[in-house]
């Protein structure tokens, strides 16, 4: 692993130590001159709640809280391809400017404490690094990069432009790169509030950071500022397909109909328990895709329609990838099919997840509601039913499925209308005959008789039929 000043080890103080208040305090190392840098490695578990959560390989659990003792160097380290499109940022508040708070920068001091550090751009903020290479010109910390000042204040740019700008890139090229890191060490002595580590790209993925003496006892014991969500609990159903909120839709349900995937495997492989997952997330889009027009407004339309087909596209690719039916070791391997499709479900899942936020963000500001959906029964009937040309069939215990039913049903209409066609054609043809004959009965004096020397026939029913008018007759 590569980090931007190569210091050599002297011991090793922790590895995942955890404080009794189950706080994670990150591997820790000391160099010869007594410097002190732990490392915390992120990861994104993208199947933890729609949009995943942080985690890191030193602690237990999603979105752990953290704890740092101040003036130590502290490196989130973001070389995982999960990280992708989720660049860490740390704030004085839930979730930083996602909810207009103010993060850590060089020109803002932490709330409350006397610190003058904003006059000379010298505040605690997070240093950006890629590949060992710091890519901005603040310092609070020489062990990463020396400080720059000017003759009235120091160099404000923390490296976040290009750092963040960097993980709308394509996954491959991001990976590329090099590894991602985060730098933060925090002097300001008399700020003891908690801080929080969040996704500069998704709100909602925040998580705390408490400051914690050389023991790791917390300086803080209360957990303030909260954090004023809940985050996502999966389902048990969502948990077996690694998808979010689909709990509720499992089939058969009245507003799908009684399947999407035909002919799937027995649902104890692993594609036929991928298939049933498709199954469920097509019925929970089915439902979502079925609104009214909320506020006569076109936007709102739009956005209520296109949010599950969205959500839809995430369970999709979650679900691929926990199916286990998807093996790509190295994202760049772009010659695989796996790895090809391993990129588009990255770009997927994490782009499109910003969408819905984005959408929901304009919702909010045309002050429509959030959703607006109606229930449009499919295959329940009822009054709200959609009228059919074939009226709904019953799942059925042999696999027939409605569509295999309603093709027999037209298949045989077909070959009824050719056969009655048929029967037409054969009975005009036969009563000409018969005409013919009796003419010539009638006129039997003139000559000999010149009999048909064929009779044509439509096989079983044409000769039921010139049974029946013999008999009449």
């Amino acid at each position: 692993m590569k980090y931007s000043v190569a210091l050599p080890i002297l011991t090793i103080l922790t590895t995942a130590q955890r404080s009794a208040a189950d706080i994670c305090l990150g591997a820790c190392e000391v160099n010869e001159s007594g410097d002190k840098t732990c490392i915390f490695s992120a990861k994104v578990d993208l199947h933890a709640g729609e949009l995943g959560y942080y985690h890191f390989e030193e602690c237990e659990g999603t979105n752990p809280t953290l704890g740092i003792e101040k003036s130590v160097t502290y490196k989130f380290v973001q070389g995982h391809i999960s990280n992708y499109y989720h660049p860490l940022g740390l704030a004085y508040y839930p979730d930083g400017a996602h909810d207009d708070e103010d993060e850590l920068e060089p020109y803002i001091e932490p709330p409350g404490s006397t610190s003058e550090c904003y006059d000379s751009n010298t505040c605690p903020a997070p240093m950006y690094i890629r590949d060992g290479e710091y890519l901005g010109g603040y310092s609070n910390n020489d062990a990463i990069a020396p400080l720059v000042c000017g003759e009235e204040y120091c160099e404000e740019d923390w490296g976040l432009d290009v750092y963040e700008t960097e993980f709308f890139l394509d996954p491959v090229t991001w990976k590329s790169a090099g590894i991602y890191e985060v730098a933060l060490k925090f002097d300001v002595v008399d700020f003891t509030d908690d801080i929080f580590y969040f996704c500069h790209n998704h709100q909602f993925m925040t998580g705390r950071i408490k400051f914690v003496d050389s023991e790791g006892v917390a300086l803080n014991a209360v957990d303030t500022p909260e954090i004023p969500y809940n985050y996502d609990s999966p389902s048990e159903y969502d948990q077996s397909c690694g998808t979010h909120g689909l709990g509720d839709y499992q089939l058969p349900n009245d507003q799908c109909p009684s399947t999407f995937v035909c002919n799937a495997p027995p649902e104890s492989t692993p594609v036929g328990q991928f298939a049933n997952c498709i199954d469920t997330m097509n019925c929970a889009m089915t439902v979502g895709m079925t609104t009214n027009v909320n506020q006569d407004n076109a936007l709102a339309l739009f956005i209520h329609q296109m949010i599950p087909h969205h959500q839809n596209a995430v369970n999709m690719c979650k679900a691929l990838m926990a199916s286990g039916e998807m093996y790509c070791d190295d994202i760049t391997w772009e010659d695989t099919p796996d790895c090809n499709m391993s990129v588009l479900c990255y770009e997927i899942i994490n782009d499109q997840n910003y969408q819905i936020q984005v959408m929901r963000r304009v919702l909010d500001n045309l002050t429509c509601d959030e959703t607006d959906d109606c229930e449009v029964n499919i295959s329940g009937g009822g009054a709200s039913a959609a009228p059919s040309a074939v009226p709904p069939l019953a799942p059925t215990t042999n696999g027939d499925t409605i569509d295999s039913l309603r093709k027999t049903i037209s298949d045989l209409e077909a070959s009824s209308l050719a056969t009655i066609e048929s029967l037409e054609e054969s009975i005009v043809q036969k009563d000409s005959i018969i005409a013919n004959l009796s003419l010539q009965i009638e006129n039997i004096g003139a000559g000999p008789v010149a009999l048909p020397t064929e009779v044509p026939t439509a096989g079983p029913i044409a000769k039921q039929e010139k049974t029946s008018k013999k008999s009449k007759r």
